[in-house]
């Protein structure tokens, strides 16, 4: 049997959650996968998180609410270091990644120092995001040459040992862009990549974060996240 902690960052996702949790629980179990939730439920101002203690009585939950918002970056390393179980599966909690593209890759779960790194195919989300994601990804590709198609693609499966001995200051280091940053971190800790395509769906209730007024600062931050990453600065 695989185990599995499954780590989702939850911010306002009250008509989500539990669509969410049931999809991802019925095909967990039938696949036989020994599996736990980390909710890292942060600061919702909706039902979120009255609605993930309730269902704390049905799933295997690690529920790590708070009041205060902690932002993606923290939130996913604080799931990573709450997780228990040989796997660690990191994804988003919009409903835009499924349970499916799990289990069509347990067949290639990854071996010490290795990521599986999903790419959207295709990515459904507004064509302002793609463009910056493309734009930025020349950036990144200049200083980190990962070869990646989707530098930052939230679905990365990989041993709990190996996320755990990435250096947690650098991974802190991206408050914006957690996963160009962790691509980044990965390849100065010598980690491997397999990459593999998943189904990306539109999102179909809420909306996304990512405002167009904030681009330059969201730029701005994640450049020089990488760039302390790159130099060690």
């Amino acid at each position: 049997m695989k185990e599995l902690s499954i780590v989702f960052p939850i911010h306002n996702e009250e008509n989500n959650i539990r669509s969410l949790l049931s999809s991802w629980s019925y095909e967990l179990v039938k696949n036989k996968i020994d599996y736990e939730f980390v909710l890292v439920e942060d600061g919702s101002t909706d039902k979120t998180k009255k609605i993930i203690k309730e269902l704390e009585s049905q799933y295997p939950i690690i529920n790590l609410s708070q009041d205060e918002k902690r932002y993606y970056t923290k939130a996913v390393v604080d799931g990573i270091y709450n997780s228990n179980k040989k796997y660690i599966l990191c994804t988003d909690s919009d409903n835009q990644i499924k349970v499916e593209s799990l289990i069509e890759n347990i067949p290639f779960l990854p071996q010490e120092n290795e990521f599986i790194f999903g790419y959207r195919n295709p990515r459904n989300d507004p064509i302002k995001r793609i463009i910056i994601s493309k734009i930025f990804k020349i950036l990144h590709d200049f200083l980190f040459h990962s070869k990646l198609k989707d530098p930052s693609c939230p679905f990365v499966i990989g041993l709990n040992k190996t996320y755990k001995k990435l250096p947690r200051e650098k991974l802190m280091m991206m408050r914006e862009g957690f996963w160009w940053g962790f691509v980044g971190v990965s390849m100065i800790s010598k980690v491997k990549f397999l990459e593999k395509p998943i189904k990306h769906y539109s999102r179909e209730i809420g909306e996304s974060t990512y405002k167009v007024s904030n681009i330059l600062r969201i730029v701005l931050i994640n450049t020089i996240g990488l760039l302390k990453i790159k130099f060690n600065l």
